[in-house]
């Protein structure tokens, strides 16, 4: 995740140095989306026959070429980046998190364990993130936009060694399958998910939340320095992305620690704590990003600094959306289908973003984050009225 953080605050001005405009931009993003719903979905089905870690080896390959190519000022070559790094992106959310699950439950460890273990990831990830966000900045003030991506193409290459030399693999069942069957993988996996409600919700909410997140991830930076262009009065403003997204990642990590413990309490603490159940955790998640969007859909009527409350209240609920999500997933999904489920559950999320990004030169921003409060706050009605234990 390190590699991904380093080199995410500038990725827009990156492409701004290119002279490339928004509607431009958005298509890059549309294309890795689309990527991500059916290359990935593809790949990554494959991890529970072929082989997880083996999947995560492809991962990291795949990402080194796209960092490549990024770093290249020609518009076909960043289209093939955004394929490849679509195709990286579906594998980093699905299989990693199918290793570790499989992993954790062949060593015996106690299941109550995996929820502890998303909420340390989480905070881990945010500190990283935070340090992440303060070297690129330091990065791009001494050797330009393109400097990130050089230092996350060497981190891809630790996880790559790591990887190799220090995981042992895992599939989908007890032993590997001599035969891998793509469309026999993806039917079983499908047909899972069809038989259980709570799969189905988990997915739903899957879909809402992060299809939103991506979506800010486009936005927020235009969008802040459109406000602060705004308050200034001129066009000037140098914002220091990798200082604000430092501080967006500390709003996650206090998220994190805030599920830590209420997941604690939930099972240990009083009567009025063990209400707080990851689902209802998820809820609280999806219902708080419903209305920092709201806040941010006012952004052209609000300040600056209401504008970067709703941008740390939203990364707070990511900090408490993502240990809930893993941990609701884990209990759902059956260990023999885990990966093909999980990368099958990102296909609505991804072609929801390609549709919007397709229409994002037809809506102004304030329009577009109105439709991440709506889905969010769907998302949260879904869980809390469809969700059984």
């Amino acid at each position: 995740m390190g590699a991904d953080w380093i080199q995410g605050p500038y990725l827009y001005k990156l492409y701004n140095s290119y002279g490339l405009d928004l509607t431009q931009i958005a298509m890059l993003f549309l294309t890795g989306f689309v990527s991500g719903a059916f290359a990935g979905t593809a790949v990554g089905s494959l991890a529970d026959t072929w082989g997880r870690k083996r999947i995560c080896i492809v991962f990291c390959c795949t990402l080194l070429t796209a960092l490549s190519l990024r770093l290249v000022n020609a518009y076909m070559l960043l289209f093939l980046s955004h394929v490849l790094s679509g195709l990286a992106t579906a594998l980093m959310y699905s299989v990693f998190e199918s290793w570790y699950v499989s992993e954790h439950t062949s060593r015996g460890f106690p299941a109550e364990w995996r929820a502890r273990t998303f909420a340390l990831a989480t905070l881990l990830n945010s500190v990283v993130a935070i340090l992440a966000g303060i070297l690129a900045n330091s990065l791009v003030d001494i050797w330009g936009f393109k400097a990130p991506y050089v230092a996350s193409m060497l981190l891809v290459c630790f996880v790559a060694t790591t990887v190799i030399s220090t995981w042992t693999e895992n599939y989908g069942s007890n032993s590997q399958s001599k035969e891998v069957n793509l469309l026999k993988t993806l039917t079983t996996g499908l047909a899972t998910m069809v038989k259980s409600r709570n799969i189905l919700v988990i997915g739903t909410a899957q879909t809402f939340f992060e299809c939103s997140m991506y979506i800010f991830v486009l936005l927020y930076t235009p969008a802040i320095e459109e406000s602060i262009n705004n308050a200034a009065g001129s066009m000037s403003a140098n914002v220091p992305l990798g200082y604000l997204f430092s501080t967006m990642m500390l709003a996650v990590m206090v998220g994190s620690l805030t599920f830590q413990v209420m997941e604690t309490q939930a099972k240990k603490g009083p009567r009025f704590c063990m209400q707080f159940t990851e689902d209802r955790l998820l809820t609280l998640a999806l219902a708080f990003a419903s209305c920092a969007f709201m806040l941010m859909a006012y952004q052209g009527h609000a300040s600056t600094t209401t504008l970067l409350l709703a941008y740390h209240i939203f990364e707070f609920t990511t900090g408490l959306y993502y240990p809930s999500i893993s941990s609701l997933k884990a209990d759902a999904i059956p260990e023999e289908t885990r990966a093909a489920v999980m990368t099958l559950l990102r296909i609505p999320m991804n072609l929801a973003v390609g549709v919007i990004m397709w229409h994002v030169d037809d809506m102004p921003a304030s329009m577009l984050f109105s439709i991440c409060g709506i889905m969010t706050s769907v998302g949260s009605f879904l869980v809390i009225a469809f969700y059984r234990p």
